[in-house]
């Protein structure tokens, strides 16, 4: 309510509360200098007439033009709707030719009647309303081609909002279906490893289902893309439990955060996929080797997850690495991957760099 009532008593613009004076300053303004330059013209050529009957000339002539350009912006917008609009811009144009006409004689014959000025000159004929066609055509050819032109322009705009605005949705779409991948396929991948240990492990079973509980809450809860690499951290923490109390003291896990990167950026639930890929390919049997280390290079955030090799092998890893990468191109273009490489010393390594961009929250 209090941010309605602040928004409600903010005052207009100062050129919204002031246009109709700006306005008619800027018609006077016009006005003025068509006067002066007719003087200094009749100057020039040796005909010098008088400026104060110039002045009311031009003045009435821009002030009954600028009374008329509202009905002319408010015809030219009831055009657009109008079948045949060649014969109904003809007819506009004439109404407002002669009603334009009428109102610059009238303010001159008045004018001139109030200072005394030869206000004869200035009676109503049909020549007089004829002179003025070809400046009326002119400006009105002129308004009616550049509103056509800034119609087509915000029209375009438009159009190319709409555009961003679906390529945006959908790329939303496609991120947040690529998120969500992630928990059927690491659900799946948990409770087989429970299904193995059910039987011949039964508490490290319960302990495992209640952990995915855990982490499951907390994917579920989250609502963007991206969130801090604290974060991160801590979803990797509950995963890294998980599989401790599948593999026991046989899983060698190491993650190495650097403090001064807990603020930065970086796709929810990203290294899960990895680090349960550098699981299955970390040893064999309850002997697994998986190291995760970050660092900072310039404006690039790197991490790094390592296995020991001598896992399953399984190709492609899975979806986790594919997954990773289409995330990344959706998120960052060209400015994040994803690379495996294979170690001189046995195992594999996934590297995956990003800009170093830090978290604001909302």
């Amino acid at each position: 309510m209090a941010a309605e009532q602040g928004s409600a008593a903010a005052p207009p613009p100062v050129w919204r509360r002031y246009a109709l004076v700006l306005w008619v300053l800027l018609l006077v303004a016009i006005g003025a200098m068509r006067a002066l330059n007719r003087y200094l013209v009749g100057v020039a050529y040796g005909h010098v007439a008088p400026f104060p009957p110039l002045l009311i000339e031009e003045l009435t002539g821009s002030l009954s033009f600028g009374a008329f350009l509202p009905p002319v912006f408010y015809a030219l917008r009831w055009l657009r709707r109008r079948r045949w609009r060649l014969p109904w811009h003809l007819a506009v144009f004439a109404g407002l030719s002669v009603a334009q006409t009428s109102l610059m004689m009238g303010l001159r014959l008045l004018v001139f009647g109030l200072v005394g000025g030869p206000a004869d000159d200035y009676a109503p004929t049909v020549w007089r309303y004829v002179m003025e066609v070809p400046t009326q055509l002119f400006f009105y050819v002129l308004i009616a081609v550049g509103l056509w032109l800034f119609d087509r322009y915000r029209e375009g705009r438009a159009r190319e909002l709409r555009a961003a605005q679906l390529e945006s949705a959908l790329s939303e779409a496609r991120l947040e279906a690529l998120r969500l991948q992630l928990n059927p396929h690491f659900l799946f991948n948990t409770l087989n490893a429970v299904s193995e240990l059910m039987y011949d492990r039964p508490a490290v079973a319960d302990e495992m289902l209640s952990r995915i509980g855990s982490l499951l809450r907390a994917t579920l809860s989250a609502g963007a893309q991206e969130h801090r690499l604290a974060d991160e951290w801590k979803l990797l923490a509950l995963y890294m439990d998980i599989q401790r109390a599948r593999f026991g003291a046989g899983l060698d896990a190491d993650v190495q955060g650097d403090a001064a990167l807990d603020d930065l950026r970086i796709p929810f639930l990203l290294l899960q996929p990895l680090v349960e890929n550098a699981i299955e390919h970390g040893g064999q049997g309850d002997r697994r080797l998986v190291r995760v280390e970050a660092a900072r290079d310039a404006n690039r955030l790197t991490v790094k997850v390592r296995d020991g090799g001598g896992g399953v092998a399984r190709a492609g890893h899975g979806i986790g690495l594919g997954n990773v990468e289409a995330r990344l191109r959706h998120l960052y273009g060209d400015e994040a991957g994803v690379r495996l490489e294979p170690l001189p010393e046995g195992g594999s390594v996934v590297t995956v760099w990003l800009p170093a961009r830090r978290w604001e929250a909302a």
